[in-house]
C-alpha cells in the first residue's frame, strides 16, 4: 500500500477513536445531573430561560420575567436538551408537551404558570381552498363526539406512551390528497414512532380525512422556518404542529377552531441518579435500538447519498455541456452560451446554497407537489454545474496554446485536438479541484432539512427530538459523514493515480527495464 494511503488510514482510525472517546465523556457529563428544588416562580426572575425562535413563549417570558436572560433555539427538542445540559434554568411548555417529554425524562419537573395558557389548532392557507378546508375542520370539530375527543387526549397527553401507529395507509384509496406540513419535534401532537408519524393531531387528521374523503401526505419541517412559509407559499394545504393560535399568526394564516386550551408550565430539570454505565447503555438503547431507530439513520444515509450522487453526475454533465456550447464553432451559439454561463455563474456564486434551495422549494415550485429531494438535487446540480463550467474554462485556458498549434500542424481537426490533446492535459489540473468540490457538496447536503428532506442530519435531529439526547445521534451522524468523505477521497485519489498519464508511462517502461536487467552480460 502507498505510504500516504497508510498514513491517511491511521489518521482516520485515530479520529474515529477520538470521536468515540468524546462520546463517552459526553455521556458521562450528562449522567451527572445536578439537584434543584422548586422554590416558586420568583426564582426565575433573574434566571436563564430558553424559548423557540418565533414562539409564543418568547413574549410570555419577557413579560413575566423581564430581568431574565432569554436564549432562542431552533425547536422544542433543542430547548429541552439545553435544559437537561444545564445551559438554561427553565423553559415554558404546555402541559401536554411536558407530560409527553416526562415519559422518557424522569428528571424533569415543572411549576404551573397560572396566568398563562395556550390555544391549539390547525393552520390553513388564506385562499378559497384554505377556506373550504377550514370550514370542514370547524364543522368536524363542532360535531366530534366529546367523549371520544377526551379519550384521545387522555391517550396521547398522558404519562404513558401509546404503543400504536395510526393506519394512514387506509386513506390511500381516496381521490384528493392533502399536502400537510408537520413538525415531529412537537410531541405529543406530532412525533415519530416506529418510523411513522403519530400523535394526537395525526390521529385526529386521520379521522377528518376519513370523513371528508381525503388522502394525506406529510412533510416534516420546523413550523417556524418552513411550515408557515410553505403554507403561505402554497406548498402545503394544512399545518399540523401543535400550533398555538396567536393574533400575529392569524394575520398570516387561517386557523381552525381551537380544539384545546392548555395550561403553561415552567419546566425544570432536577437531574437523574443513574451512573455512567447505566446512562451510556440507556442512551445507546434509546438512540439506535428502541423502535428500530437505526433504520432512520440508514434511510437518511440513503437520501444523502442519492442527493450527492445525482448532483455530482448531473452537475458534471450540465457544466461540461455548457462549456462545449460556449466553444461551439457557430458564433451565435457560443455567444449565447457564454452570456448565459456568465450570468448563471454569477448568480450561483453570489447566493448561499440554502437560499437557492429555499427559493426553488418555496417560490419556483411553491404550489407544486414536487418532493424536497427532487428540489435538493436540482439545487445542487445547478451549483455544481456552475463550478464544473468555470473550472473547465480555467484549466483548458491553462494548457499551452502551442499544444493546439502543434496538433493543427499535424493535421488534427478542431474537435480531435480538444478531446485528444487539450482536454487530457486540462484534466490533470481539473481533477484535484473537482475532488475537493465533491467533498464540499456532500457536506453541504446537511442543510436540506430546511426544505423538508429527511436526510442523514435531519434523521439525527428526529431521533434527538424523541430521545432528548444529543451525543449519540450527533456522534453517529458525524462518524458516518467522516467515513463517507474518507471513502470518496480514497476512491477519487485511486482514480487520479490510475488515470495519470505519467504513471501509465512508468508502468509501460517497467517490464522492458526488468528484461534488460535480467539479460546476462557476456564476458570478454
Amino acid at each position: 500500500m502507498h505510504n500516504s494511503a497508510k498514513k491517511f488510514n491511521i489518521l482516520c482510525l485515530i479520529v474515529a477513536l477520538a470521536l468515540f472517546v468524546l462520546c463517552l465523556f459526553g455521556c458521562a457529563a450528562n449522567a451527572d445531573g445536578g439537584s434543584q428544588t422548586a422554590e416558586g416562580l420568583s426564582r426565575f426572575d433573574n434566571a436563564r430561560l430558553g424559548v423557540v425562535t418565533g414562539s409564543l413563549y418568547g413574549g410570555y417570558s419577557e413579560e413575566r420575567f423581564p430581568n431574565a436572560s432569554i436564549s432562542d433555539y431552533e425547536n422544542f427538542s433543542d430547548v429541552l436538551m439545553a435544559l437537561k445540559q444545564g445551559k438554561i434554568d427553565g423553559c415554558m411548555l404546555d402541559r401536554p408537551n411536558f407530560n409527553a417529554v416526562k415519559r422518557t425524562e424522569k428528571g424533569l419537573n415543572c411549576l404551573t404558570v397560572p396566568e398563562y395558557s395556550v390555544n391549539v389548532g390547525f393552520g390553513f392557507q388564506k385562499n378559497d381552498e384554505g377556506n373550504v378546508l377550514q370550514s370542514q375542520m370547524n364543522e368536524f370539530l363542532e360535531n366530534f363526539d366529546g367523549e371520544q375527543l377526551q379519550a384521545m387526549k387522555d391517550k396521547w397527553y398522558g404519562e404513558t406512551e401509546p404503543a400504536e401507529n395510526v393506519p394512514l395507509e387506509n386513506l390511500a384509496g381516496n381521490p384528493t390528497t392533502l399536502r400537510v406540513s408537520i413538525d415531529m419535534s412537537r410531541k405529543p401532537y406530532v412525533y415519530m414512532y416506529n418510523g411513522k408519524p403519530v400523535g394526537f393531531e395525526i390521529e385526529f387528521l386521520y379521522l377528518f380525512c376519513q370523513k371528508y374523503g381525503y388522502n394525506v401526505t406529510y412533510e416534516n419541517g420546523s413550523f417556524a422556518t418552513s411550515g408557515i412559509a410553505g403554507l403561505k407559499g402554497g406548498k402545503y394545504q394544512m399545518l399540523c404542529a401543535g400550533l398555538y393560535m396567536t393574533e400575529e399568526r392569524q394575520k398570516e394564516i387561517n386557523f381552525s377552531h381551537s380544539y384545546m386550551s392548555a395550561e403553561v408550565v415552567m419546566a425544570i430539570y432536577e437531574g437523574g441518579g443513574s451512573n455512567f454505565f447505566t446512562s451510556f447503555g440507556e442512551n445507546f438503547q434509546n438512540t439506535f435500538v428502541r423502535e428500530g431507530r437505526w433504520k432512520l439513520i440508514l434511510e437518511g444515509l440513503g437520501t444523502t447519498l442519492l442527493i450527492s450522487l445525482s448532483a455530482v453526475l448531473g452537475g458534471t454533465v450540465l457544466g461540461f455541456l455548457l462549456y462545449l456550447a460556449s466553444r461551439s464553432k457557430y458564433k451565435a451559439v457560443s455567444a449565447i452560451a457564454r452570456g448565459f454561463a456568465k450570468v448563471y455563474s454569477k448568480l450561483m456564486a453570489g447566493m448561499p446554497i440554502l437560499v437557492i434551495l429555499m427559493i426553488l422549494y418555496y417560490v419556483v415550485f411553491g404550489s407544486s407537489d414536487i418532493s424536497g429531494v427532487a428540489v435538493a438535487i436540482m439545487g445542487f446540480i445547478l451549483t455544481f454545474g456552475s463550478f464544473v463550467y468555470n473550472q473547465l474554462a480555467l484549466t483548458v485556458n491553462g494548457v499551452d496554446k502551442g499544444q493546439t498549434e502543434a496538433a493543427y500542424a499535424l493535421g488534427y481537426g478542431r474537435n480531435r485536438t480538444f478531446f485528444k490533446i487539450v482536454l487530457p492535459q486540462a484534466m490533470r489540473m481539473f481533477a484535484p479541484a473537482y475532488s475537493s468540490e465533491i467533498v464540499g457538496l456532500v457536506k453541504s447536503t446537511s442543510i436540506v432539512g430546511y426544505i423538508a428532506v429527511n436526510d442523514l442530519t435531519k434523521m439525527g435531529d428526529i431521533i434527538r427530538s424523541n430521545t432528548f439526547e444529543a451525543f449519540f445521534p450527533l456522534i453517529a451522524v458525524a462518524i458516518i459523514y467522516f467515513f463517507i468523505i474518507w471513502g470518496i477521497t480514497a476512491l477519487l485519489g485511486f482514480i487520479q493515480r490510475r488515470s495519470d498519464p505519467r504513471r501509465q508511462k512508468r508502468q509501460k517502461r517497467k517490464p522492458a527495464r526488468k528484461r534488460h536487467e535480467e539479460t546476462p552480460v557476456k564476458e570478454v
